[in-house]
């Protein structure tokens, strides 16, 4: 996994955390993570933390899980430079499909926009 990929992802997680007025510190013993490194690191985009300690964090934060698989395809989407609004909710409103099918359809877009890339080189 590219280095920083998460970044937007912790930049969303972290804005929530601050407006539900919740140190680093308060979330990281809540978290059982021991220190707030694991927090700052997190909203640095260093790492995605497993499920278990996101449906936590969405706990203590309010969220729904679907709430932060929201957010995620969000980020994704903003880290690709897709945020034309409208893209954004059609994408969200596609029916029938689930979370993991929305995800290959990110990193098919991903995989095209690379083959682009590669090609715009070789000329």
């Amino acid at each position: 996994m590219e280095k920083k990929k998460h970044i937007h992802f912790g930049k969303k997680m972290k804005q929530i955390r601050l407006e539900k007025g919740i140190s680093q510190e308060d979330l990281a013993e809540r978290l059982s993570v021991g220190s707030n490194s694991y927090i700052s690191d997190a909203e640095r985009g260093r790492f995605l933390p497993s499920d278990d300690k996101l449906k936590a964090w969405a706990d203590i934060m309010g969220l729904t899980w679907e709430e932060v698989e929201d957010l995620k395809q969000d980020a994704e989407l903003e880290r690709l430079g897709l945020t034309d609004p409208g893209f954004t909710m059609m994408f969200k409103e596609v029916p029938n499909m689930n979370a993991e099918e929305k995800a290959s359809l990110i990193r098919a877009y991903e995989a095209v926009m690379k083959a682009r890339e590669a090609q715009r080189k070789k000329k």
